[in-house]
């Protein structure tokens, strides 16, 4: 009997530079709950990478083009009535542009690497939290650039 196993889903994490040194992080309104803010984030198509569907996801939802660097962190999202979890993918980006069209229905708004875990939805908290941890300017260890 074949597995029932979801597509995974990829998506990004992207900033852009402010004044000061902490980045601005890119948030989008969720289609099925509307009132979250989640990051851009959509299924991957056959014969795509993860970081090319991250990046196409986020320019179909936000409007905003980004480099995909680094995987930041992976997640299982459990299924509606017991189905099979769906595998999740983040990877760190940078904004290089914005496009001309994008899904309107969609809000988008950008916070402060310090307000990120407590404004995204509680589901993708463990990617805020890898995010603000690869984004720190004060860790030695930790590689700011995606």
């Amino acid at each position: 009997m074949p597995l029932d196993v979801p597509p995974a889903k990829a998506g990004v994490v992207a900033t852009r530079p402010t004044a000061t040194a902490e980045p601005e992080v890119l948030l989008i309104t969720s289609r099925k709950h509307p009132r979250s803010w989640i990051f851009p984030v959509g299924t991957v198509e056959p014969g795509e990478s993860l970081e090319q569907a991250a990046a196409r996801e986020c320019a179909e939802e936000s409007g905003y083009t980004v480099e995909v660097g680094r995987l930041l962190a992976t997640l299982r999202v459990a299924g509606e009535a017991g189905g099979a979890a769906t595998p999740f993918f983040f990877f760190a980006a940078s904004v290089t542009g914005e496009g001309a069209t994008y899904e309107t229905a969609r809000r988008r708004r950008w916070v402060g690497l310090s307000q990120l875990v407590e404004s995204v939805a509680e589901v993708f908290s463990p990617v805020a939290r890898a995010a603000v941890e690869h984004w720190t300017p004060d860790r030695p260890s930790v590689t700011r650039t995606p």
